[in-house]
């Protein structure tokens, strides 16, 4: 695979290797390993233990490139540095983190549509999960929405230059006009403002997902979203950094679906009767 990877990784060796795992099949010719620092000294083995899993096992033509903290910048902080690192030498590249397990067609999907949309400004990000995969009835691979899901995804440099984690620019938007345009459904509206509002400005994010959601709809990009589901989580549970819960759940959505082949839509309409839906289930 020519397309670059970047992994990102911090103290859970029994996900990251079953994440690596898939990651190798589809032989990478460019790995980035980003990795968070740990927090205290309680972590350093599980941290030194979940990076030596990829140092390890590289076992065809590759180029890892080791992106580490040796102290704790935080979820938000350790994904925004670690992607800079990446798009200062990339224009393009597919994200995983340590959490989230792809199907292998979830590569393909990727750097299909990477190499298909690079010049194309609609496009600002391409979704690996859709957790409603029973909602789309079109025989398309994929539909172009705002839905903006992090679980295994890609972008290109171009957007993530425009990535602010302190959303600057939101107090100046006309905001209740922006949500309008981008949230389809007005419920959903609510509680995106009130996100948005908490990250403007914020000294201290806990998380990125908020702040690249508007990168992307300010840039006036799209979100390309399978017809199927290709990436699942298999973090959530106590020791999960944001999707904590106190029973661990094996995989979600559990529908992993596959692409052998993308049937691409004839042209580039944002899809509002889905978004609509899947807010609504949301």
């Amino acid at each position: 695979m020519k397309i670059p990877i970047a992994f990102v990784v911090y103290k859970r060796p029994w996900s990251t290797q079953k994440v690596f795992d898939v990651i190798k099949c589809s032989k990478p010719k460019t790995l980035y390993l980003i990795s968070d620092g740990p927090k205290n000294e309680s972590e350093k083995l599980k941290c030194y233990e979940t990076r030596k899993i990829v140092e390890e096992n590289i076992d065809w033509d590759c180029s890892l490139i080791k992106v580490y903290s040796d102290h704790n910048l935080g979820c938000a902080r350790r994904i925004q540095t670690g992607l800079d690192f990446v798009f200062k030498r990339e224009e393009m590249a597919i994200i995983l983190e340590d959490d989230t397990l792809p199907d292998q067609s979830f590569f393909n999907f990727c750097e299909e549509l990477l190499i298909r949309f690079k010049d194309e400004p609609k496009i600002a990000h391409i979704s690996g999960c859709n957790l409603f995969p029973e909602i789309f009835t079109e025989d398309q691979s994929y539909e172009f929405t705002s839905i903006i899901n992090i679980w295994g995804w890609a972008t290109w440099k171009t957007t993530w230059q425009k990535f602010d984690l302190k959303m600057k620019d939101w107090d100046a938007e006309n905001k209740s006009e922006f949500l309008e345009k981008w949230c389809a459904w007005q419920p959903y509206r609510k509680s995106i403002r009130k996100m948005f509002d908490l990250h403007c400005e914020n000294n201290d994010p806990w998380t990125w997902d908020y702040q690249w959601n508007y990168c992307c709809w300010r840039s006036g990009g799209l979100s390309i979203i399978p017809k199927v589901n290709l990436v699942s989580n298999i973090g959530i549970g106590p020791d999960a950094s944001n999707t904590k819960s106190k029973s661990r759940v094996s995989m979600f959505p559990k529908n992993l679906g596959t692409f052998k082949k993308i049937n691409h839509p004839s042209k580039i309409i944002r899809n509002f009767s889905v978004e609509k839906k899947y807010f609504q289930k949301l």
